[in-house]
Protein backbone atom coordinates (compact mmCIF):
# COMPACT_ATOMS: atom_id res chain seq x y z
CA UNK A 1 0.00 0.00 0.00
CA UNK A 2 2.99 2.76 0.97
CA UNK A 3 4.84 1.61 -2.20
CA UNK A 4 1.40 2.63 -4.38
CA UNK A 5 0.83 5.40 -3.00
CA UNK A 6 4.39 7.09 -2.88
CA UNK A 7 4.31 5.82 -6.67
CA UNK A 8 1.39 8.17 -7.72
CA UNK A 9 2.96 11.18 -5.31
CA UNK A 10 6.25 10.78 -7.32
CA UNK A 11 4.17 11.55 -10.87
CA UNK A 12 4.01 15.43 -9.99
CA UNK A 13 7.50 15.69 -8.71
CA UNK A 14 8.64 13.82 -11.49
CA UNK A 15 6.92 15.41 -14.11
CA UNK A 16 5.85 11.96 -15.26
CA UNK A 17 2.12 10.79 -16.33
CA UNK A 18 1.28 7.74 -15.22
CA UNK A 19 2.50 5.37 -12.31
CA UNK A 20 3.44 2.90 -14.80
CA UNK A 21 6.36 4.86 -15.42
CA UNK A 22 7.39 4.50 -11.98
CA UNK A 23 8.13 1.00 -11.20
CA UNK A 24 9.50 -0.45 -7.85
CA UNK A 25 12.77 -1.16 -8.63
CA UNK A 26 13.48 2.17 -10.72
CA UNK A 27 16.24 4.01 -9.03
CA UNK A 28 14.96 7.15 -7.96
CA UNK A 29 17.92 9.24 -9.81
CA UNK A 30 19.20 7.19 -12.32
CA UNK A 31 16.14 5.90 -13.91
CA UNK A 32 13.89 8.53 -13.02
CA UNK A 33 15.93 11.41 -13.05
CA UNK A 34 15.56 12.80 -9.24
CA UNK A 35 17.61 16.03 -8.33
CA UNK A 36 18.19 17.56 -4.51
CA UNK A 37 15.43 19.81 -5.43
CA UNK A 38 13.06 16.71 -6.22
CA UNK A 39 14.04 14.90 -2.90
CA UNK A 40 13.07 17.88 -1.01
CA UNK A 41 9.51 17.70 -2.28
CA UNK A 42 9.24 13.72 -1.89
CA UNK A 43 10.52 14.37 1.89
CA UNK A 44 8.04 17.27 2.03
CA UNK A 45 5.42 14.75 0.48
CA UNK A 46 6.58 11.76 2.83
CA UNK A 47 5.76 13.67 5.82
CA UNK A 48 2.37 15.28 4.60
CA UNK A 49 0.85 11.76 3.57
CA UNK A 50 2.73 9.19 5.46
CA UNK A 51 3.17 11.11 8.99
CA UNK A 52 6.81 10.23 9.03
CA UNK A 53 9.46 13.00 8.99
CA UNK A 54 12.71 12.12 6.77
CA UNK A 55 15.81 14.16 7.03
CA UNK A 56 17.15 13.92 2.69
CA UNK A 57 20.87 13.07 4.42
CA UNK A 58 19.12 10.07 6.23
CA UNK A 59 16.76 8.24 3.89
CA UNK A 60 18.83 5.64 3.41
CA UNK A 61 20.06 4.95 6.73
CA UNK A 62 16.28 5.52 8.31
CA UNK A 63 16.02 4.04 11.86
CA UNK A 64 20.10 3.83 12.26
CA UNK A 65 22.51 6.37 13.24
CA UNK A 66 24.57 7.70 9.55
CA UNK A 67 28.02 7.84 11.54
CA UNK A 68 27.32 4.01 12.50
CA UNK A 69 27.53 3.03 8.69
CA UNK A 70 30.37 4.82 7.56
CA UNK A 71 34.12 5.42 7.72
CA UNK A 72 36.10 8.32 5.74
CA UNK A 73 32.87 8.95 4.44
CA UNK A 74 32.41 5.44 2.68
CA UNK A 75 29.59 2.99 3.46
CA UNK A 76 31.18 -0.31 5.68
CA UNK A 77 31.10 -3.90 5.70
CA UNK A 78 28.58 -3.45 8.41
CA UNK A 79 26.91 -0.62 7.14
CA UNK A 80 26.11 -2.02 4.12
CA UNK A 81 24.64 -5.14 5.50
CA UNK A 82 22.89 -3.43 7.32
CA UNK A 83 21.31 -1.58 4.51
CA UNK A 84 20.87 -4.24 2.85
CA UNK A 85 19.01 -5.88 5.43
CA UNK A 86 16.66 -3.26 6.78
CA UNK A 87 15.58 -2.37 3.12
CA UNK A 88 15.31 -6.20 2.09
CA UNK A 89 17.62 -5.20 -0.82
CA UNK A 90 19.16 -7.45 -3.10
CA UNK A 91 22.59 -8.50 -1.91
CA UNK A 92 25.62 -7.06 -3.69
CA UNK A 93 23.59 -3.34 -4.66
CA UNK A 94 24.46 -1.63 -1.64
CA UNK A 95 28.12 -2.07 -1.03
CA UNK A 96 31.41 -1.35 1.16
CA UNK A 97 32.86 1.96 -0.08
CA UNK A 98 29.91 3.44 -1.67
CA UNK A 99 29.70 7.14 -0.42
CA UNK A 100 26.02 8.89 0.16
CA UNK A 101 26.13 10.42 -3.58
CA UNK A 102 26.09 6.71 -4.54
CA UNK A 103 23.46 5.37 -2.35
CA UNK A 104 21.40 8.07 -3.59
CA UNK A 105 21.50 6.85 -7.09
CA UNK A 106 20.73 3.27 -6.47
CA UNK A 107 18.05 3.74 -4.26
CA UNK A 108 14.87 2.57 -5.43
CA UNK A 109 11.11 3.28 -5.16
CA UNK A 110 10.67 0.46 -3.21
CA UNK A 111 13.78 1.12 -0.91
CA UNK A 112 11.71 4.51 -0.20
CA UNK A 113 8.80 2.59 0.57
CA UNK A 114 10.25 0.70 3.03
CA UNK A 115 12.24 3.21 4.23
CA UNK A 116 8.28 5.06 5.27
CA UNK A 117 7.55 1.50 6.77
CA UNK A 118 10.24 1.49 8.59
CA UNK A 119 9.47 4.71 10.03
CA UNK A 120 6.30 4.43 10.46
CA UNK A 121 6.92 1.32 12.94
CA UNK A 122 8.83 3.21 15.07
CA UNK A 123 5.71 6.16 15.53
CA UNK A 124 3.96 2.99 15.88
Amino acid sequence: MVEQNLRELLLPVLDLDSVDEIGPDSSLVSDLGADSIDFVEIVYLVEKNFGVVLKTSQIIVAGTDPDDLFADERLTVAGAALITKNLKAETGRYREGMTRVELFRVLTVRDLARVIELKMAEKA
